[in-house]
């Protein structure tokens, strides 16, 4: 990780935005309330939408660590994980902090959430951490359904929820999903991430995907989960459910997503 001292310390997280002008308001609101111990600077990329950008600009005073970015789209470009990708590793490139954390627009963090990952980098000195996930529907009403929200009908979602209940990762009653770094088939969420700013240079997310990964749900974030696994780098887990993930975005299940919301999340693979 390096020696540079807490001092030195600071943190840019990136959200990407193009249709939620309510949500990713308040996303911005949990990144503000961070409790982290040092800098925290947002940088949010809208995402070729001029309509949320006038509504973000209204209130663009209110966060004074916010830079709020404009990103065109070029005529051959199209919703899904590779143009998130673009856009991360654009955040990642723009960012000159120590760390570098995402959180999607339509989610939020505790408070704390900054604060326990680095308390974990720090004692186990490693480059990449992530905390746990609490699942909501998008009321905020925790999400307990014995069903797996990721995948591609209700029998696979409920076949999948029972093994990894039986592997403690989901539990039966809770909304809260216990990632762990070894659980390859279980890839840990893009908002649940602590990230060293070199390591994302050299490990940047995966920028091609393919018709295979549309069929079988494959993100950004799966893909640079893989990496890094795939290259030994040590990660560690707070064990802590910091980060409120409300279901509805592409990844999940196309029995349960609304046709509205999979029409702006759609994606053709390259």
């Amino acid at each position: 990780m390096g020696e540079q001292s807490r001092s030195e310390e600071s943190v840019t997280v990136v959200t990407l935005t193009r249709y939620r002008p309510v949500q990713v308001q308040r996303a911005m609101r949990s990144v503000r309330a961070q409790r982290a111990g040092v800098t925290v600077r947002h940088l949010v990329l809208i995402d070729d939408n001029r309509e949320i950008q006038t509504t973000l600009d209204e209130v663009a005073t209110d966060f004074p660590l916010c830079d709020i970015r404009y990103v065109p789209r070029e005529p051959h470009e199209t919703s899904g994980p590779g143009r998130a990708s673009r856009l991360r590793n654009m955040g990642v490139r723009h960012a000159s902090s120590t760390w570098v954390a995402f959180l999607d627009d339509d989610n939020e963090w505790d408070p704390d959430h900054l604060h326990s990952l680095l308390s974990c980098v720090r004692e186990h000195r490693t480059r990449a951490a992530f905390s746990d996930v609490s699942l909501l529907h998008t009321d905020g009403t925790p999400y307990r359904e014995p069903r797996w929200p990721w995948a591609n009908s209700t029998a696979e979602a409920e076949a999948t929820y029972r093994e990894l209940a039986a592997r403690g990762i989901c539990e039966p009653g809770s909304n809260v999903i216990r990632h762990r770094p070894d659980a390859l088939e279980v890839p840990v969420d893009t908002s649940a991430w602590l990230l060293d700013r070199q390591l994302l240079l050299e490990v940047p997310f995966d920028e091609h995907f393919s018709a295979t990964d549309a069929q079988n749900l494959v993100s950004e974030d799966d893909k640079l989960f893989y990496r890094l696994n795939e290259r030994g780098e040590p990660i560690i887990a707070t064990g802590r459910a910091t980060l409120n993930y409300y279901l509805g975005g592409y990844s999940n299940s196309a029995e349960t997503v609304a046709p509205a919301e999979r029409d702006a999340i759609s994606w053709a693979p390259e």
